[in-house]
């Protein structure tokens, strides 16, 4: 006898979903293929995978449930958030001689790496796509590899994101054994596909004639991506089973709309600093002869940072937490429509608003930003207390001060409606900043060197792009480098694997640049954990202004 099967259907879509009683509402999800966030991974802490229940069975009353908590014994209509995250696509470039791997020789498909090519279809283009597979999002260029010439660029939310926020919630579902393994790699996989068909679709093409993909990104989503084990990440010394580079026909990934053509994947450097950040190097210029003393710096979950200084090359990767990407932060959100992305305050507090709305949340670059300003007008404290109302200056506003809530338990000041920051919240930004400007000095001291000493601190990725940098050091974020020398570089991973899909001499240079970067660990560092310590407080006042 058949086991009893419920339906659950989820709107926008609508998608439907047969699945046997027991489930919870964000597994039924995964199964639709459906990217609900749940940045806990499913154990009910974060409170952000809030969706409505618009009907089960006869009832009809809507009801907001957690969907990693909520048990599907009926049939029930669900209605997802909606989500349409900030994707930052674009990144600066150097200039390269085009000369991509693969090439027409004589009407022949060839491959500079001696890799075999299927003879294309007259008349059909010769296409290559160069992929930044993040933790949150991917973002795909599609090229022309006769002209060189751009023809679409697309970006999506990585499919991953229900498992969690941080690659470390994702390795601790992977480690669960061979099916949780292939159930998050297929996640990533079924992403890659979407993003080729939608730079595809972009640009009017048939996804047969891309012939070569290069993908970068880091250390846990390459290793799943090309299926090798992940236990040495989840532990110090915190080993890559493998370096790379890797060459692999798309099939082998789980991508199906692209089966035939060859995939590259540039070497990691080491540690949890994977090809993206290689790539970034690249793209900034890391090891060429005329290079200054630069640091090259990626914020995220965790903190990717690179120094050149003359010959030496330095790489390492701070463990920042999810907070600065709005995890958890009790109103914290992604970079999305809703999302409070900047804050300034003088007598009153003036949000700005991704999409021009009513608020729902505040992210990373608005985090930052409201901390700052809230140290200036001394709502907080050095140590990062949150103080009483009757401990501010006589000068601070009547508005302001409204705003400040006292608590026996945990003070608040509302930024707008219904959002706030809290103590709980400060003392997370405060973990995520002593994480990445600790990094920041075990790196320069590493090299023997003062922040004096840097030409340039190049910001990459997307919470970079928007960060306010005289903010981030007010918060002592980025140590004490002058703000004059700070850079916003843009998807700088991006721009480094379009470099090495037009350029097979800068995929050469990029193996040979990973090999030179000493990579330092550095959770079993001495000197990290006691400037960690350190940092852990705000500066008494802004460096480098």
């Amino acid at each position: 006898m058949a086991s009893k099967k419920v339906t659950v259907t989820f709107t926008p879509g609508p998608r439907c979903i047969e699945i046997p009683p027991g489930l919870t509402i964000l597994e039924a999800a995964r199964l639709a293929g459906l990217n609900l966030a749940a940045p806990c991974g499913g154990a009910g802490r974060c409170g952000k995978c809030l969706v409505k229940i618009t009907s089960v069975q006869e009832e009809h009353s809507p009801q907001w449930v957690l969907a990693c908590q909520t048990t599907v014994r009926n049939s029930m209509n669900v209605e997802l958030p909606a989500s349409s995250l900030l994707i930052l696509e674009k990144g600066q470039m150097r200039p390269v001689a085009l000369e991509p791997a693969v090439f027409m020789d004589h009407g022949v498909v060839k491959h500079r790496a001696g890799i075999p090519m299927e003879n294309s279809v007259a008349g059909e283009p010769l296409l290559g796509l160069a992929v930044d597979l993040g933790t949150t999002t991917l973002v795909g260029y599609l090229y022309d590899l006769t002209s060189g010439q751009p023809l679409a660029v697309a970006s999506r939310e990585n499919g991953q994101l229900s498992y969690g926020a941080d690659v470390i919630s994702r390795l601790a579902y992977a480690l669960q054994g061979g099916v949780y393994y292939r159930e998050l790699r297929q996640a990533l996989a079924a992403s890659l596909d979407q993003l080729v068909l939608d730079c595809c679709r972009l640009a009017g093409v048939h996804p047969c004639s891309i012939r070569e993909i290069v993908t970068v990104g880091n250390t846990p989503m390459i290793h799943l991506l090309v299926n090798l084990p992940v236990q040495g990440l989840a532990a110090a010394p915190f080993q890559p089973a493998a370096k790379g580079p890797f060459y692999r026909n798309a099939s082998e990934l789980g991508l199906t709309s692209v089966a035939g053509a060859v995939c590259y994947l540039p070497p990691l450097i080491g540690g949890f600093v994977g090809s993206d950040a290689l790539a970034a190097a690249l793209a900034q210029g890391f090891g060429l002869p005329a290079a200054g003393t630069e640091l090259l710096v990626d914020i995220g979950t965790n903190g990717e940072i690179l120094l050149q200084a003359g010959d030496q090359l330095l790489a390492a990767s701070a463990p920042a937490g999810p907070a600065l990407e709005g995890g958890n932060i009790q109103c914290g959100m992604p970079a999305a429509t809703g999302a409070i992305s900047k804050v300034t305050m003088d007598y009153d507090v003036h949000p700005v608003v991704i999409g021009d709305g009513q608020p729902v949340g505040i992210c990373g670059s608005g985090l930052v930003d409201a901390v700052a300003e809230m140290l200036r007008l001394h709502l907080i404290d050095s140590s990062g207390r949150l103080v009483n109302p009757s401990e501010l200056p006589p000068v601070i506003s009547f508005k302001i001060k409204q705003k400040l809530r006292q608590n026996a338990q945990n003070n608040r000041f509302t930024l707008s409606g219904d959002i706030y920051l809290d103590q709980r919240d400060i003392r997370q930004v405060q973990l995520a900043k002593a994480a990445v400007a600790a990094g920041i000095k075990v790196v320069l001291a590493e090299a023997g060197l003062g922040a004096d000493a840097l030409d340039a601190l190049w910001l990459a990725g997307g919470f970079g792009n928007y960060l306010n940098p005289a903010n981030a050091l007010r918060i002592g974020l980025l140590g004490e480098v002058d703000c004059s020398k700070i850079h916003q570089v843009g998807n700088a991973a991006g721009s480094g694997a379009v470099m090495m899909l037009l350029s097979f001499a800068a995929r050469g240079r990029a193996e040979a640049l990973s090999g030179r970067f000493k990579h330092l660990e550095l959770a079993s560092d001495e000197r990290y954990q006691e400037i960690f310590i350190r940092q852990l407080n705000f500066p008494d006042k802004e460096y480098g202004v």
